[in-house]
């Protein structure tokens, strides 16, 4: 039997493209994906890549800025609620939080963030939660993205997306979510303003820094995001405050990751 070189040539070049996987439209076939995470109610996910962490134009301690890779992990889009810790308590006879009056809240608080709570007490929350608190690297790529923001939303101040004090100690906390234009790349909500979080990390320099803070060490934790008390210069994305594991304070709450 003879064979055409054309069509030899061409037999040839299909079983090329067979041996090395070429082919990808073949009828009722279709390229491998790789699925998207399962869904957890209540939790964005933050893909695993890098962020730049840091700044090296605001306070020494938030320096240098560099790149950090962090792997996927999933993060509350909301802060803790009143309503959320107020079944913990029940379930687990933890002691609520200082300002609820006979172990209960104001109706009118139920959708704001717990605050007066510690770091031991917000550790013991998320571990009934199934989950945990986010490292002060996660919590900031989160509210960062991979673009570098300085605020969640973008790189400019913005008042409508931020619940912060402009009477520095003036101020309330607000319902969690309401302010969608402050909302992270991610779908978080509330990163700039509100409470500030507590994270999982101790206060300790950044690689590289030279300066030095006698707040440095395994004595405080680091706590982000600023509050209704403080100014918008303390609500960025890359601002770090300190809370001692003990210490409970009524601008201060907390999210979980998992």
């Amino acid at each position: 039997m003879k064979i055409h070189a054309s069509k030899l040539c061409a037999l040839c070049a299909v079983v090329f493209a067979i041996a090395g996987g070429s082919i990808l439209s073949a009828p009722g076939r279709q390229t491998q994906k790789t699925p998207p995470p399962p869904e957890i109610p209540g939790m964005v996910y933050v893909p695993d890549g890098d962020f730049i962490m840091g700044s090296s134009e605001s306070f020494p301690y938030e320096g240098p800025q560099r790149r950090v890779f962090l792997d996927g992990y999933y993060i509350d889009a909301n802060e803790v609620t009143n309503a959320q810790y107020k079944r913990f308590t029940d379930s687990t006879e933890h002691r609520a939080p200082a300002h609820w009056k006979n172990d209960e809240f104001d109706s009118t608080a139920a959708d704001m963030p717990v605050v007066n709570v510690s770091y031991h007490d917000a550790q013991l929350y998320a571990k009934w939660a199934g989950k945990r608190l986010p490292t002060e690297a996660q919590w900031e790529k989160a509210a960062r993205g991979s673009d570098s923001r300085k605020y969640p939303w973008g790189g400019f101040w913005q008042d409508r997306s931020s619940n912060v004090s402009y009477l520095f100690g003036l101020g309330g906390l607000k319902p969690i979510g309401i302010l969608t234009d402050g909302k992270s790349p991610y779908g978080c909500y509330d990163m700039s303003g509100n409470a500030k979080e507590m994270t999982d990390s101790f206060f300790e320099p950044y690689p590289g820094c030279t300066v030095k803070n006698d707040k440095f060490g395994r004595e405080y934790i680091v706590v982000r995001g600023g509050s209704y008390k403080t100014s918008k210069a303390l609500a960025t994305t890359y601002s770090r405050d300190i809370v001692k594991p003990d210490e409970i304070r009524p601008d201060i709450g907390f999210r979980c990751a998992k």
